[in-house]
């Protein structure tokens, strides 16, 4: 038989963690039809991957790309993402999807996902099966799946209120997850420390993790507190480190609701929480050992991005434009900043601007916010407060101290060498500001850095844990794995060479090592460019 295309002579990496073993492939109606001795396959088309490696295409589990996928030109957008081996995107994470919505809650929810955005989307959609359908006629880049935003549903249901739901607002929150995962989503996301899922009491989300359960869907979260005190447990000092209790707060809801729980980047902020790395990830074991279904994900920087209000708390939020214009409301958040900046060892030198989301902030992106506060000539709170008041909250920076420091990076390695760690960019990828490497590098990283240079695992295992992982994890098939019948979604890279190179400096700098991306059994990537074969991706429904 003549296959439509044969990837002749490489290692095989086939996801499942088991060892290499040399081989063909044949590929058939985008599939993969056949796996034969190195030789032994004829097709069409062939590419010699002798030398290299050939791993399924690569899933990131937690992405953030929602206002872009309905965009005509997400492909020259998402083009790095790509380029780096990722093949499949899961998106609506951290409480934020682009459905359902309603005509009143579209502001709301445009407002609340501005640093996700490249542009304004027009909404032709309300549900999320007309989102879905939307996307498949579109024609996709990559595959996406998308799960359904805790914060969008309370805004369809209730606004931004800060309030509880009333016993008819949680009752139609729960229909309208239940719908929404009915017409395709693949599971429910919260966002704990973004309004309005700052506001979610936990009676809330138990009604909700059990809608997801009766589903058999996934939940997955970023958790209210990533450091060791926060704004959201009281009192403030005496107790378990504040990561620790929203860790253990969101496994008591899974094993109460009995939901798949996936607690999304498991990061430890500030010099002072990175001891706690240790006891958290015991508790999360210790729960998997009960019988909870959890696991997590990271990714293998020691920055990551969020907004500028991300690290403001509940009672700021909750009327932020009034709030941020109150001088007694600041001179309490002055004084919470400055106990915070002592507990955490977090600094205003370690949070960098990455877009001000205002024009006259413009010239500061890409700075941190010392030197921000010695352009504008500022106090370092004055300056924070300023890019939040001027953006409307909506700025984007990068965080520095999330599990390490450069290479100081010991809890970041205990974290991502951990057999329920899933890989993730959790990276915004837009044309405004500048970029978080994240977008470029991810799984190269892990491949080079971690896997081949540190040893933290094996290569097998690293593929295991960005392919068959992240797709058992969030319930998505024939995707992750090397056998015949599934798709031929497929990296071919260098193990020798593959690396990540963006810098401080360069953080858009493109991967090595990465000689092809195969969706749907066409070539959409070669040697870093995107060919003419771009646009082959599938819209995943559960």
């Amino acid at each position: 038989m003549e296959f439509d295309l044969v990837i002749s002579r490489g290692t095989i990496l086939d996801g499942s963690g088991q060892p290499r073993y040399p081989a063909d492939l044949g590929l058939q109606d985008g599939r993969i039809a056949a796996i034969a001795g190195p030789g032994a396959l004829e097709g069409r088309r062939a590419i010699d991957a002798s030398g290299l490696a050939v791993a399924p295409g690569f899933i990131d589990i937690h992405s953030h790309v929602d206002w872009l996928l309905a965009l005509p030109d997400h492909a020259e957008i998402l083009a790095p993402m790509v380029a780096q081996g990722i093949t499949t995107v899961v998106a609506g994470n951290c409480g934020h999807s682009p459905a359902p919505v309603t005509d009143t809650s579209i502001p709301l929810v445009e407002h609340a996902a501005e640093i996700l955005k490249d542009r304004d989307l027009t909404y032709p959609w309300r549900s999320m099966g007309e989102l879905l359908g939307a996307l498949e006629g579109g024609g996709l880049l990559v595959n996406a799946a998308l799960l359904v935003g805790h914060g969008t549903l309370r805004q369809a249901v209730m606004g931004n209120s800060p309030a509880p739901p009333s016993p008819e607002q949680l009752r139609r929150l729960c229909a309208l997850t239940r719908v929404s995962l009915r017409e395709g989503a693949f599971g429910l996301s919260a966002g704990l420390a973004y309004s309005p899922g700052v506001f979610a009491r936990n009676e809330e989300l138990l009604a909700l993790l059990r809608t997801v359960a009766d589903e058999g869907c996934v939940f997955t979260v970023h958790g209210r507190a990533y450091t060791w005190v926060s704004p959201f447990y009281k009192p403030l000092l005496l107790g378990p480190p504040h990561n620790l209790r929203s860790v253990r707060e969101l496994l008591g809801l899974a094993e109460q609701s009995r939901a798949k729980i996936q607690l999304s980047h498991q990061i430890f902020i500030g010099r002072r929480t990175w001891p706690t790395a240790p006891w958290v990830l015991r508790a999360i074991e210790r729960a998997v050992d009960r019988g909870v279904d959890a696991a997590f994900d990271a990714f293998p920087y020691t920055a990551g991005n969020t907004t500028v209000n991300a690290i403001l708390p509940a009672w700021v939020l909750d009327d932020f434009r009034a709030r941020i214009n109150d001088p007694a409301v600041l001179r309490r958040l002055r004084r919470e900043f400055a106990l915070f900046r002592l507990f955490l060892g977090l600094d205003y030198a370690d949070i960098r601007l990455l877009w001000g989301a205002a024009p006259e902030l413009a010239a500061l992106e890409g700075l941190d916010f010392r030197e921000i506060a010695g352009r504008l000539r500022l106090s370092e709170f004055d300056a924070y407060v300023h890019v939040a008041r001027v953006s409307d909250g909506r700025a984007r920076v990068l965080i520095d101290t999330y599990s390490g420091e450069g290479e100081r990076d010991e809890p970041l390695r205990a974290v991502l060498s951990h057999p329920l760690c899933a890989f993730e960019t959790d990276a915004i990828l837009t044309r405004r500001g500048r970029h978080n490497p994240a977008s470029f590098g991810t799984f190269p990283r892990v491949l080079g850095r971690y896997s081949r240079d540190l040893g933290l695992f094996r290569l097998e295992e690293a593929v295991r844990r960005m392919t068959a992982l992240p797709a058992e994890r969030i319930g998505l098939r024939d995707v992750g794995r090397i056998v015949p019948g599934h798709w031929a979604d497929l990296v071919v890279f260098d193990p020798l060479t593959v690396a990540d190179n963006t810098t401080r400096e360069r953080t858009d700098a493109p991967p090595s090592g990465i000689r092809a991306v195969l969706i749907t059994g066409d070539v959409v990537v070669q040697d870093g460019a995107l060919t003419s074969n771009a646009r082959r991706g599938r819209l995943l429904r559960r």
